[in-house]
């Protein structure tokens, strides 16, 4: 008793040390970094190649579109803001870099088309940049600014930089300018986040210790649970740090897991020791809840870890990272579980009140607690309950099938917050927000003057116009004077002057944006706008625009000309795909994880069949939520679907700790019925206690204003009401049904007989 004494000391001694690292750690993991999707995958993914090659060619497309009210063409004030954008410190790095690309006036690109040489009418330009840079009331404009990758990690400094500089040029408020723009929802979403984990942290820390302390009935114990799932959390988030990693949109779901094993292992294991204290022939009560919890917390951990490491084989960042923190995560727990506890209750030992009469008879004579009528209910009607727990199971699968992801902006903020009301009022007064773009690539080997590929550009426009999805476009020839024909000039020579005037514009072409010459070769790009809140599936648009590209260049020259090649891009489109990649891996490797738990079940279980009806009580909980939202058509995003992984852990938790029991008492001789309630009387409580502490602690992030954080709340607590019907219901009465003989030991045969 000694030695373990000076080796828990030991161990108490190193975690002091270790603290200070520990909490920096996990206070810097935790730090609001730019995520971006386009770091989830690399240049091997086909999207991500071909967005890749269009920033090395036009540069970024990570804008924020800017306007208001009196946004207009003919405000003046908008120069002096887009001077200050261009000029200002603030908007410079300390060796003077820039941290933008372009800044892009809507006023500027109108005064330039107007100008005597383009020869162009007010109809005319207007035609040219309505519905992009000028609105339908042919006044209202908005301005454009590209970041570059160095501004792009200060986001969030530079954004509110624009939104003062536009209350210093053109007293605009804040709540009186729209902004939008793919570095407005990445910033939204990291502010919304991060908001909703301020706001809800404590609360939901304070209802896990509250609730936990009323369910053990000791501040000690629900202090020591409670305390070590924070110090498991942060040496988790210590990890995430010092590996050089940071909180993803995808980990973020790690510390609940974590909490959620961490304070299932450890009710269970407080439970066994109050048990053993109970018990006066029990002369050591924290070894005895160590020798009896060690086996199922190991069995549960090993299962849990192997599963979750098996995303490991993923080819996305995100979830290989998730998986393999989680799984360390999840070992981690174990250990200080295991080590802390018995520890804790060796030198500091409860004393428990004692066994009323009822409660000191023996289990098996003992008919006046609830887990006895549960028993009998179960054994009477173990296969009306197991059939109508499996069809229910089956009509839940039905409904996974039917079940949609969606990862649009407006799925993510309530219907009144700001940034969709942007959306809405940009979408309304200046036109469609999200850019699909078409690079036409032109070798300098081409037979084609460069008036020819300019027509070739304007055939491509034309034929997009006609694509349902697209409301508006532009492209090189938008930025192309008129040149009215002479009378008395011969074709030849009107062409040959024509191509003459067209190659002295070149430099507004590319001071546009819109034309680029690289080694010889021209790029020619044409954007195609769609809108942002319709319901407009932007992977089906880029194949659809492709398609009209091929076309418009069939229709002209019946095959593609030889050193002629075409590409489709888009951030959004990209963003889209990746998420939807995602969303298809998190799936596999859910299942995936599922079969390796199963394997391992089969294997802890002794039997294959054993371990497949073990498996039941586990798939239960994520079948059936996910099930009722494939009936119900709610569409689910990643973090939804990152909460199967979380419900398959205390599952699996729970379901190894019920068998353990039943399967010592059933190994003693005893029959289905007396280890069902031999498992039920010392896991029961502490199941239902794991519920409860942990479904209440998350549900107070049900509040959160932010859909994704309180989608994940709602579904954790049905996720944990769901496992504990499982455990406690159809676990159990498939145990009392002819099922249940599979965990029966088979007598071996003498061979010496």
């Amino acid at each position: 008793m000694l030695i373990h004494r000076k080796r828990f000391w030991l161990l108490v001694i190193y975690l002091l040390i270790l603290l200070p690292f520990v909490g920096y750690g996990a206070f810097q993991a935790l730090q609001t970094k730019v995520n971006s999707p386009l770091d989830w995958v690399d240049g091997t993914f086909p999207a991500r190649a071909d967005y890749d090659r269009f920033r090395e060619q036009f540069g970024n497309a990570d804008t924020v579109i800017v306007s208001w009210k009196d946004c207009k063409l003919d405000n003046p004030d908008l120069d002096q803001f887009v001077s200050a954008l261009r000029t200002d410190a603030v908007f410079k790095d300390d060796s003077g870099q820039w941290y933008f690309e372009r800044v892009i006036s809507g006023r500027e690109f109108y005064l330039s088309l107007s100008s005597p040489a383009m020869r162009l009418n007010d109809r005319e330009v207007h035609h040219r940049l309505d519905g992009t840079f000028i609105g339908k009331d042919h006044e209202t404009t908005c301005i454009l600014v590209s970041f570059t990758p160095a501004g792009l990690l200060k986001r969030r400094k530079l954004v509110s930089e624009i939104r003062s500089a536009l209350e210093t040029q053109c007293q605009v408020s804040e709540k009186e300018c729209y902004l939008a723009g793919p570095i407005i929802d990445g910033l939204e979403i990291d502010l919304a986040s991060k908001d909703s984990m301020d706001r809800f942290v404590l609360p939901s820390t304070l209802m896990v210790l509250l609730i936990c302390w009323i369910c053990l009935r000791s501040l000690r114990a629900a202090l020591l649970v409670f305390g070590l799932s924070l110090l498991a959390q942060g040496i988790t988030l210590a990890l995430i740090h010092y590996s050089g990693e940071s909180i993803t949109a995808l980990l973020i779901v790690l510390p609940p897991l974590i909490q959620v094993l961490a304070v299932a292992g450890g009710i269970h294991l407080v439970n066994y020791y109050f048990d053993a204290v109970k018990d006066p022939q029990i002369a050591s009560p924290a070894a005895y809840a160590f020798q009896v919890g060690w086996l199922p917390c190991l069995l549960s951990a090993g299962t849990t870890a192997i599963g979750l490491a098996s995303l490991l084989v993923s080819g996305l960042t995100p979830i290989r990272l998730f998986g393999g923190y989680a799984a360390c995560g999840v070992l981690i727990t174990t250990g200080l579980l295991l080590s802390l506890i018995p520890g804790v209750f060796t030198v500091w030992p409860l004393k428990q009140r004692l066994k009323s009469t009822n409660e000191t008879e023996d289990f098996e004579e003992d008919r006046h607690d609830i887990w006895y009528f549960l028993t009998t209910i179960l054994k009477r009607n173990h296969t009306v309950i197991v059939c109508l727990a499996l069809l229910t199971m089956l009509g839940a699968g039905l409904g996974i099938s039917r079940i949609s992801a969606s990862v649009r902006i407006e799925t993510l903020f309530s219907e009144n917050s700001k940034i969709l009301n942007d959306y809405g009022w940009l979408e309304d007064h200046v036109g469609s927000l999200v850019p699909i773009e078409v690079v036409l690539t032109c070798s300098p080997d081409v037979d084609l003057t460069l008036r020819e590929q300019l027509l070739m550009v304007w055939d491509i426009e034309r034929s997009l116009r006609k694509t349902s999805m697209v409301n508006r476009t532009i492209s090189t020839m938008s930025f192309a004077p008129r040149f009215p024909r002479p009378e008395n000039l011969s074709d030849e020579l009107f062409q040959y002057q024509l191509n003459e005037a067209l190659t002295r514009f070149k430099p507004q072409f590319m001071n546009a944006g819109y034309l680029k010459e690289i080694d010889g070769k021209h790029l020619f790009r044409i954007t195609a706008y769609v809108s942002a809140l319709n319901d407009v599936d932007y992977n089906a648009c880029l194949e659809q625009i492709g398609t009209h590209v091929e076309s418009a260049l069939m229709n002209k020259f019946e095959t593609v000309p030889a050193g002629v090649t075409t590409q489709q891009t888009g951030i959004m489109p990209l963003v889209h795909e990746i998420q939807r990649q995602l969303m298809q891996d998190l799936f596999k490797s859910f299942l995936f994880a599922f079969l390796i738990i199963a394997v391992v079940m089969t294997i802890v279980q002794g039997g294959l069949s054993a371990g497949l009806v073990s498996m039941v009580s586990n798939v239960f909980p994520p079948l059936m939520i996910f099930g009722l939202l494939g009936w119900l058509s709610v569409a689910v995003d990643i973090g939804s679907v990152m909460t199967a992984s979380v419900a398959l852990g205390i599952a699996v938790d729970d379901t190894l700790h019920y068998l353990t029991f039943f399967r010592r008492h059933l190994d003693a001789g005893h029959s289905s019925r007396e280890s069902v309630l031999y498992a039920y009387r010392h896991c029961g409580k502490a199941m239902i206690q794991t519920s409860l502490i942990c479904g209440l602690g998350l549900l107070v992030f049900a509040l959160s204003s932010f859909v994704p954080t309180s989608r994940f709340a709602w579904m954790m607590a049905g996720l944990l009401m769901m496992a504990l019907l499982g455990d406690l219901i159809v676990l159990p009465a498939l145990l009392l049904s002819p099922l249940g003989r599979c965990f029966e030991l088979k007598p071996e045969t003498d061979h010496n007989h």
